[in-house]
């Protein structure tokens, strides 16, 4: 029970960090699920088609593999809330929306209410 509670909520932390870096929150949520228990439960057997031992694999299965399925959360985590929305203008801190006056996180690049980019402040010249 512990570990669906800790799987939700690092899922959703993953997807809000892709709302509000320009992803699409139901890819990165299931990217992140899927992914985590695909590895939980069929480790194993792939394991075992890439010809490690058995015996091995039920000696240590919990470590292994729950192992590299917090790893795996990771790295979506990652790449959720560092790779993607690298392309946009990055606020300093919360920033209000000037088009639907929204305010958001710091990591946000995109308005989580409207869906427009962050617009820097312009710079006067002289």
């Amino acid at each position: 029970m512990l570990e669906i509670l800790l799987l939700t909520a690092v899922t959703s932390g993953i997807v809000a960090f892709a709302r509000g870096r320009g992803g699409k929150p139901w890819l990165w949520g299931i990217v992140t699920g899927v992914g985590y228990y695909v590895i939980i439960y069929f480790g194993s057997f792939f394991a075992v088609l890439l010809g490690a031992n058995p015996v091995r694999i039920q000696e240590n299965k919990i470590l292994w593999f729950f192992g590299t399925a917090i790893i795996w959360t990771g790295i979506v985590a990652f790449c959720a809330r560092f790779l993607l929305g690298r392309a946009y203008a990055k606020p300093d801190g919360m920033w209000v929306c000037k088009n639907c006056s929204y305010l958001n996180k710091r990591y946000a690049v995109i308005c989580e209410a409207c869906r427009q980019p962050y617009a820097s402040k312009a710079v006067p010249s002289s």
